[in-house]
């Protein structure tokens, strides 16, 4: 989640075509944990995300927060091979759980457990940042601990040297990425990816139609020309991974929901689609409120059909998924149990059904667990009449 202040699509299947819109873990329960809710991976296994991480604690054994093995194969019964995508009227549930030191990375597992037994379902992904000022290695103790919940790890790949907003990094610039001068790190994570040998989700470039992060237009030579070197930093980034043959990678890209600055007209997720040959599957982050001091209340499906006609010049081909959603329990503007109840029973009812899944942001006064604001609506549409539309486990080849 970062700084955020018509034609219509009817997406089918997997396949899109211009139209009138109609309105705007795999199996088993966490494994339970104890302590408090707060501990995360990183603090039970000294530093995931960084360059000593090898998939184990200090002692040699498995982290003290992650678990233990779904039941089937070794590696949790999932096949080496990239994540289905789920058909018309079914969904995928997911979950960015909040951490503690560095909350985008440093997820909690506990707050994950605290979650699910909330809203009483089961998880197809987990979703959290691999920061790369943290460390360039592959995250595999978190990826480890996600799919030894049952759920596919979803990595949101932040390829930056500091987590500062609203200006350009001093290492990783797009130009930088094109020239291949972290080619050796990409092929290093990619062969991470490839041992990890089971399905994953990355996205690079995390709300690009947005002016906050350092991949952003603004940051690598301005509107005119940021878009282009995006699209091919993204396109670079796919190829040389691909080509060290982690083929267990569903590439995602990240729109946000509101178009920021929406003045301007080079700003719009057209100029930043890198093609189809490199993209999976195509998100959006959809926010109802902040908090107090936002004076809004943004309607989910209006940002939904307009962020779908701005997509469909380019692509109609990529299925689409909410790959962050949320609204501030202390919102002002907005009724967040309503809005929420309504944006659930959209999801679940077929209002949308282009939609292949969502995840929710659990952080913060978004946290669901505990806050009957969140919690009641959670509950109630994810095990009510239309409950059967989530998919409890991931499609595998």
């Amino acid at each position: 989640m970062g700084r955020r202040g018509g034609t219509a699509v009817k997406w089918l299947g997997s396949i899109a075509v211009l139209g009138l819109s109609a309105g705007c873990g795999m199996g088993g329960l966490l494994g339970s944990t104890a302590g408090d809710a707060g501990v995360s991976v990183a603090q039970s296994v000294q530093k995931d995300a960084g360059p000593i991480d090898a998939g184990r604690d200090a002692g040699g054994g498995p982290p003290a927060d992650a678990g233990t093995l779904d039941a089937g194969t070794p590696d949790g019964g999932m096949a080496s091979h990239t994540i289905g995508v789920p058909p018309a009227g079914r969904l995928y549930h997911g979950v960015f759980p909040a951490g503690t030191t560095l909350p985008d990375s440093d997820i909690s597992m506990n707050v994950l457990q605290g979650y699910q037994d909330a809203v009483g379902r089961p998880l197809a992904w987990v979703y959290f940042s691999h920061e790369w000022f943290r460390g360039k290695a592959f995250p595999r103790v978190t990826a480890e601990a996600i799919r030894n919940r049952g759920a596919v790890p979803f990595v949101r790949l932040h390829i930056r040297s500091q987590q500062v907003q609203l200006v350009t990094d001093p290492t990783y610039t797009l130009d930088r990425i094109v020239a291949g001068e972290f080619d050796a790190d990409l092929r290093a994570w990619a062969d991470g990816a490839k041992a990890f040998g089971t399905p994953l989700i990355v996205q690079y470039g995390t709300e690009i139609n947005g002016d906050w992060y350092p991949w952003s237009a603004p940051y690598n030579g301005g509107w005119t020309v940021g878009p282009a070197r995006f699209r091919a930093a993204f396109r670079h980034i796919v190829q040389v991974m691909r080509a060290e043959g982690a083929d267990n990678i569903t590439w995602a890209l990240h729109y946000n929901g509101e178009n920021w600055p929406a003045d301007n007209p080079l700003n719009v997720p057209q100029s930043y689609y890198p093609g189809d040959d490199v993209v999976d599957w195509i998100g959006l982050s959809i926010y109802g409120n902040y908090g107090t001091t936002d004076d809004k209340c943004r309607a989910f499906a209006d940002l939904l059909q307009q962020r779908e006609g701005e997509i469909a010049q380019v692509t109609t081909r990529k299925p689409l998924f909410i790959f962050e959603v949320g609204i501030s329990s202390s919102a002002t503007f907005c009724d967040p149990t309503n809005w929420v109840r309504t944006v659930l029973n959209g999801l679940l009812g077929g209002r949308w059904p282009e939609l292949r899944g969502f995840s929710w942001w659990d952080e913060s006064d978004m946290l669901v667990q505990g806050n009957p604001i969140l919690q009641t609506p959670f509950h109630d549409v994810l095990n009510g009449p239309n409950a059967a539309a989530l998919l409890d486990r991931p499609l595998l080849p």
